[in-house]
């Protein structure tokens, strides 16, 4: 697994948080860190010291960075599969959806005139 590089910068203490278990308190030490993208986030310190997968890495920036990486590349390998065969149109391309008598049916500009107009074009 590719190790990510850490985006986060330390800035300041921020404060102790208490926790208490088994009847011994421990301080949990948070701290300030800057991004790169310019935001400054409160995280816990070992959190982000941490080299185990799980560490936190950035404020959130980098998961965007992802999601839109991901997506671009899901849309780029499915560009073809929309449920046809390559190169084939669907029918109801660049017709209109509309409901007569409780059915759907798909039609054209002109159609759609003469079904509300009653127009007809001769082309």
């Amino acid at each position: 697994m590719k190790q990510v590089r850490n985006r986060l910068t330390f800035v300041r203490f921020h404060h102790f948080q208490h926790y208490t278990r088994k009847g011994y308190t421990e301080k949990i030490p948070f701290d300030v860190y800057k991004c790169e993208c310019g935001n400054e986030v409160v995280k816990r310190r070992a959190s982000v010291k941490s080299q185990n997968p799980n560490s936190v890495f950035s404020c959130g920036c980098l998961r965007l960075e992802n999601a839109k990486k991901l997506h671009s590349q899901k849309l780029a390998a499915n560009r073809n599969k929309a449920g046809r065969k390559k190169g084939c149109i669907p029918f109801n391309k660049g017709k209109v959806r509309i409901t007569q008598n409780g059915k759907i049916r798909y039609v054209d500009d002109q159609q759609l005139a003469e079904i509300y107009y009653g127009v007809t074009s001769s082309v």
